[in-house]
Order: C-alpha cells, then structure tokens, then sequence
C-alpha cells in the first residue's frame, strides 16, 4: 500500500493522507489506543495498560492498517479488512484534538466509498455506552447484536 491522499470535497479543509503503517508504528498507536479509550474502558472496569496493549498487538496488522496524516501530522489510525462477504472497521482511532472537527466523517466517507466500490458491507464493534454509537448511527450503521460490552453494527452500500 501507498501512500494516498484524500482530497476534500471542500477547499479549505486540508486534504487527508493515508500511509501505511508499519511495525515500527505500534508503540504510538497503541498509545493513542489508550488515550482516546482509557475513559470507556475503565467505566467499563476493562482497563489495564497491558490489557489495552496485549489486544492491540495481538490484532494488528502494518498491511491492514494507514496512519492518518492530516497537513503533514500524525492524526490517527484506522484499520480495514476485506474478510470476502464484508469489510471490517477493527480501529478507528483519531487523536483527540481531532475530535468533534469533522475529521471521523470525512474519514468514514472515503471508507464507505471504498466499500461500495467493492460491493461489500461495512461491519464494526463499539463499546456499549461510548459516543462512537451515535457517530456511527448517524452515518447510518445500524445495530446486529448488543452483548453488555460491545454493540455490533453493519452498513451496507
């Protein structure tokens, strides 16, 4: 994979670069894995750092995973499998200064682009109780199976 850039539908937001990460990039990926969830994950009582890293690291892929880059920084991640009958959101991690910046859906746009070129449904996991429900809601995710820690969720094109 290469690096791709994203260009924005409006000019005067910078435009987003996807890069691919490599195994150099677990370290700060995990870290920002922590710091946008440490929150949730303790209200949850699902929070030790060895935890939050071990379930990092055991899923991560450099192959399935971009860095996001926005205006030549470091702003997240995100990692996308084609499992054949769908596509997989494992990660989406933007750093919190990102938040609330419309960022997460100029980023979800260029994936659900992706996903209905490919013909294939978007599938996702969010935390019971965590904002990213309504995030996802509102982009038209809808609910599959609710357990009391995660909410499963697809989209389809």
């Amino acid at each position: 994979m290469t690096a791709e850039t994203v260009r924005s539908k409006s000019a005067d937001l910078p435009p987003i670069a996807f890069i691919p990460a490599t195994t150099d990039d677990i370290d700060r990926l995990v870290d920002l894995k922590v710091l946008v969830m440490r929150g949730e994950l303790e209200r949850l009582g699902r929070y030790t750092p060895e935890r939050a890293r071990d379930k990092f690291v055991a899923r991560f892929s450099p192959d399935r995973t971009r860095l996001i880059d926005l205006d030549g920084r470091f702003a997240g991640c995100v990692t996308f499998t084609d499992h054949g009958g769908h596509v997989e959101i494992e990660h989406l991690y933007l750093a919190p200064e990102c938040h609330g910046s419309g960022l997460g859906s100029r980023i979800m746009g260029v994936l659900m682009d992706e996903a209905r070129a490919l013909g294939k449904p978007i599938r996702l996991t969010v935390l019971n109780g965590s904002p990213a429900n309504r995030f996802y809601q509102r982009l038209g995710f809808v609910e599959t199976e609710r357990d009391p820690i995660d909410i499963q969720y697809i989209w389809t094109p």
